[in-house]
């Protein structure tokens, strides 16, 4: 299963999170130029949050070249790639406006920035972004200075219900997701998601309610949190293709919800990805819990609807998506054209696949939807092409939001075709991809593990040529897997799996090279 790795994180208020954090971080002087620019500068009238009338405004000034080094990056380059597959400009628009103005955000920002540009220059033979007044490679530790600034100067906000400071603290946690994910703590970037979800869930009875600033500034606030908390959302939805023991906020409220789309239609490729994302969702819980797929898991028992439901339900999303996207007009978007078009089809597909396929044969009825992998491969080499073009390069690229890598780990551990993995290891190779806490080159590792193991090529001399070559008892059946971070020694991938209809967990560790 694509479930990488469990966690034991107790919801706990976002603030009180990252208290402990500050006092675990390594401790710097501040900077006095930016700590002079606290809250109450940000809350005066002219600040307000409305993007579409800023007014005047004031741009925090960057102290030395690394600050100036790091908002060009963050700019030009993170922010590109943090929703590439659902791209928002105002969204967009909004995290360059709050890293320019409020000094938590603008800390956060440049400390993604700096660890993003440490990620890629890592992966790369050479520099990816060289301004001219930025000749020497960033201090290791300059990172974690500015994330610990951040968390100095949020703490010192105001506590209370108001609504700019939720904003500001989710926009933080946002980011702060982002870092940790990119800085290899997948656990830490866990606990600051889990903290936005919960600071989340409860702003509708608290802080929108109780909001005393006047009605055009108050609503410009609101719009505010609507965009982040979609986001905060969008990974809370996507954390099941990556924990096995995740359980998304709201996700039976809204899959109740979708439902009511028996007689409806999509008027957005937007919409019907974030009615997507409930049914793969749905799915990956349903294939881990019913058909207890993780040899691991210890989460607790789903009242999740039956299969026929959501398998109906992916029917139904498909034709509605299918009719959308024929209703081009010649002054209307060309959605056949648009890569997340792609990146739904095969999200759909493999969730139908994967739900469809596992029956009273096991492991071998995944040989009956050969048509249906074949067609993901070609839809995720259509996806990869695109991406690839995005970034300009083969070089590394990192987003935190869930796309097509996922969807090739399935096809590589389900589909016993050599060709077609064969073909899924092509694309996990052909540019180093991070996507939240999936990597394309560790994937690659561990489907060439699953190769060897149910092919019986350790040796590289024998390949089988016919799924049916791969008997029942040699197919892996579950597979779960845990990133270690090298430190003094290798990174290395430590893999659990079963065989199907056999007794025993087996144990291994695969160094990454």
């Amino acid at each position: 299963m694509p479930l990488t790795f469990r966690t034991e994180i107790e919801s706990t208020y976002y603030h009180k999170e990252i208290d402990n954090r500050a006092d675990s971080c390594n401790s710097y002087n501040a900077c006095t130029t930016i700590s002079a620019y606290e809250s109450k500068q940000w809350h005066l009238k002219h600040h307000g949050l409305i993007l579409q009338n800023l007014g005047s405004f004031m741009i925090l000034p960057l102290t030395h070249s690394i600050e100036a080094e790091a908002m060009c990056f963050f700019m030009d380059i993170s922010i590109k790639h943090l929703n590439e597959y659902r791209p928002c400009e105002p969204w967009r628009k909004t995290l360059m406006f709050f890293s320019q103005t409020v000094p938590s955000v603008r800390h956060a920002a440049i400390a993604l920035a700096l660890i993003h540009r440490n990620y890629l220059d890592r992966h790369s033979n050479s520099r990816v972004y060289q301004p001219p007044f930025m000749k020497d490679r960033l201090p290791d530790k300059a990172p974690l200075f500015h994330y610990n600034r951040a968390i100095q100067l949020l703490l010192n906000l105001e506590r209370g219900g108001s609504a700019k400071i939720i904003a500001v603290t989710l926009l933080v946690c946002y980011l702060f997701t982002c870092f940790d994910h990119l800085a290899g703590d997948d656990v830490q970037a866990v606990k600051h998601l889990r903290g936005g979800v919960a600071l989340s869930c409860n702003i509708g009875s608290t802080t929108l309610n109780n909001c005393t600033y006047d009605d055009a500034q108050s609503s410009g606030v609101h719009a505010i949190i609507c965009q982040v908390t979609k986001q905060i959302c969008r990974l809370d939805m996507q954390a099941v293709m990556f924990l096995v023991d995740w359980t998304p906020a709201h996700i039976q409220e809204t899959f109740i919800s979708q439902l009511a789309l028996v007689n409806s239609t999509f008027w957005s490729v937007d919409q019907a990805a974030d009615h997507l994302q409930i049914l793969v969702a749905q799915v990956i819980r349903l294939h881990n819990t019913e058909q207890q797929m993780s040899p691991i898991s210890t989460m607790a028992p789903l009242s999740s609807p039956p299969k026929d439901i959501v398998l109906g339900q992916l029917e139904k999303w498909s034709s509605l998506f299918e009719y959308l996207v024929q209703q081009t007009s010649p002054s209307g978007p060309d959605f056949r054209t648009d890569p997340l078009v792609s990146l739904l089809r095969l999200q759909h597909t493999i969730a139908w696949t994967l739900l469809s396929g596992y029956g009273p044969g096991r492991e071998m009825d995944y040989d009956n939807f050969l048509p249906q992998f074949q067609q993901c491969v070609a839809l995720a080499g259509e996806v990869a092409a695109a991406h690839q073009r995005y970034s300009g390069s083969s070089r590394s690229t990192f987003t935190p939001e869930i796309g097509f890598i996922p969807a090739l780990y399935i096809i590589g551990v389900k589909c016993r075709h050599p060709t077609v993995r064969r073909e899924v290891l092509s694309i996990l190779r052909r540019q180093p991809i991070r996507e939240a806490t999936w990597d394309s080159i560790s994937t690659a590792i561990i489907v060439e593990r699953v190769i060897e193991i149910e092919e019986g090529t350790a040796g590289g001399e024998q390949m089988v040529q016919f799924m049916e070559q791969i008997p029942v008892w040699q197919r892996i059946e579950a597979l779960s897997y845990i990133h270690i971070p090298g430190g003094q020694s290798a990174a290395r991938l430590d893999i659990t799996y079963t065989f199907c209809a056999q007794e025993g967990i087996h144990v291994e560790s695969l160094i990454i090279q």
